[in-house]
């Protein structure tokens, strides 16, 4: 009885939180469903154009659907078990709630059960959000109706628990034998490896060959490995079967329904049972901190100091920026999925289908806002979240002899050259694999250099004008309001400077076509000089206001 207790508490914040937006809270929180209606909507229009064409291929176009959304149900449910995996680490032992409910009378595996909650909710939520418009598509696809849509919602119930329990067992265990706040490094670095690696195996099969007529032949010789179940003994294949059965016209499916929530009802009264003899050994073990000893050898940065008297407070900080950055494990597992982000990119341009060089130029000069668009994702997370990092503790630096400009350029050097280094491999590579002409090439590294250095002073001129210091989780920061306009900026930023160097590029492309045609280097001059200062002016507007935002924190 007190769980529920627990989950109406839930039910009544969320209610409260809505109910007391008013002004310009409300307005935002407007804005953000409908940029997320957009997106689930952009996501309907691309699922229903790829079925359709799925379902056109005669004999074996329904097959490919139903063995397409297998291969959906089970890559979700394992991206699901995965980031349970991390999320109930943080959730069931690192809580901020967890000290206050562990005060008051109520049983381990009550607060459990609440923490269970969270989990599967955090962990599975977008998965199924992104999976609401595919199932809409099948329905379009197939003509069938809305009780299919009834019946995938009481199947994925289950479906999505149960991924996510997986993942909550084995925390509860792992903690329960290895009770340190290291486990929860060990966690992260693992989910982050096993992310990158179905991310590019997901890549590297070239999922897009189902959708050229050339390989539909050879698609069609394998019908026995499309009628083949896909991973028969997991819940993902038992959410398939009851969609299909109910699709077909076959009562069969009730059967497939209950078998989700019998296996599901059996697993969740396991674990709840164990969790009332485990719990609280991995919970205490988890609170202990980590013996921490200082390194006998002196930073480059603290010989730089000695050296540069007059820079010595800058030195002493960007040693502080990078000391913090590498202790936190969460940085180290974004270094991960960012290395796998390069190589699915890279692969991804390789095997772009363009036999023309003028095509594959062309391309590499489209490149620059697809590259673009990484970097400010990059800073999204490390650049405009840096201010917000520093908590409560930012009033240290504000209360000392220090430079708030100090601080803003010590972050910027951290993380400005590590950023255009991953800018230039985007970019360079690709200009590589794709064979663009010395034009091409020179213009976009001169262009991914000056918009990376523009991003990221932005970043954290944006993240200064909008910290949040008292932000538990990052994402949250990075899902702020603030997080919203630098993207939205920052893609403004990029197209604007896309249209400004098409003109030289155009111009180069007839002078190749055409012999004929004059090229006027004058007009290229300009394009590049304005483009420069148009970006220097701009990232010097925003630093300053950044700065004098800074300036009049109170903490």
């Amino acid at each position: 009885m007190k769980v529920f207790i627990l989950f109406r508490r839930k039910i009544l914040s969320l209610y409260n939180s809505f109910s007391s937006a008013s002004g310009w809270k409300a307005v935002k929180n407007i804005i953000f469903l409908l940029v997320g209606l957009s997106l689930i909507s952009g996501l309907y229009i691309s699922f229903v154009r790829v079925l359709k064409y799925l379902h056109s291929v005669e004999l074996i176009g329904e097959i490919l659907i139903w063995k397409l959304t297998a291969m959906v149900f089970l890559m979700s449910f394992s991206m699901i078990m995965i980031s349970s995996v991390v999320i109930a680490i943080n959730t069931l032992y690192y809580s901020f709630d967890l000290k206050f409910l562990a005060s008051s009378p109520l049983k381990p595996q009550d607060i459990f059960a609440d923490k269970c909650a969270d989990t599967v909710f955090y962990s599975s939520w977008t998965l199924m959000a992104a999976m609401i418009p595919y199932v809409f598509a099948l329905m379009k696809t197939m003509n069938l109706g809305f009780g299919f849509f009834a019946v995938f919602t009481a199947a994925s119930l289950p479906f999505a628990a149960l991924a996510s329990f997986f993942g909550i067992a084995l925390s509860l265990f792992t903690m329960y034998f290895f009770p340190s706040s290291k486990t929860r490094d060990v966690f992260w670095i693992i989910g982050s490896l096993s992310v990158a690696f179905v991310y590019a195996a997901f890549r590297m099969a070239k999922p897009e060959y189902l959708l050229r007529p050339d390989t539909l032949e050879i698609v069609a010789k394998y019908i026995n490995f499309l009628q083949a179940p896909t991973a028969a003994y997991l819940p993902s294949w038992w959410l398939t079967k009851t969609l299909t059965s109910y699709a077909a016209g076959k009562t069969v499916f009730i059967l497939w329904l209950f078998l989700l929530y019998g296996f599901f009802s059996a697993f969740y009264y396991a674990v709840i049972k164990s969790a009332s003899a485990f719990y609280l050994k991995g919970l205490s073990g988890a609170q202990n901190g980590s013996s921490f000893s200082g390194s006998p050898y002196r930073s480059w940065e603290e010989k730089a100091a000695e050296k540069f008297k007059f820079k010595k407070i800058f030195f002493c900080l960007l040693s502080k920026e990078r000391k913090t950055f590498f202790r936190e494990i969460k940085h180290w597992s974004q270094i991960i999925l960012i290395i796998a982000l390069v190589f699915v990119y890279v692969f991804s341009v390789k095997n772009l289908p363009l036999d023309s060089p003028d095509m594959k130029s062309f391309i590499c000069f489209l490149n620059i806002g697809a590259a673009g668009f990484v970097v400010s994702a990059v800073a999204l997370r490390f650049l405009f979240t840096s201010i917000s990092l520093e908590g409560n503790s930012f009033w240290i630096l504000k209360s000392s002899p220090i430079k708030t400009e100090d601080i803003f350029y010590a972050k910027l050097l951290f993380y400005c050259v590590p950023t255009i280094f991953l800018s230039f491999l985007l970019t360079g590579l690709s200009n590589y694999f794709l064979g663009a002409d010395r034009f091409i090439f020179s213009i976009s590294l001169f262009a991914i250099t000056v918009i990376t250095f523009t991003l990221c002073v932005l970043g954290i001129s944006f993240g200064a004008i909008y910290p949040d210091f008292k932000v538990e989780n990052i994402h949250q920061v990075e899902s702020s309001y603030g997080g919203f306009l630098f993207m939205a900026f920052s893609m403004g930023y990029i197209a604007l400077s896309v249209a400004v160097l098409a003109g030289p590029v155009q111009m180069h492309f007839m002078s190749r076509f055409n012999p004929a045609y004059i090229f006027e280097k004058k007009w290229l001059w300009i394009s590049l000089t304005f483009f420069f200062f148009f970006s220097f002016i701009l990232s010097q507007i925003f630093w300053k206001i950044g700065l004098n935002k800074a300036e009049k924190y109170e903490i």
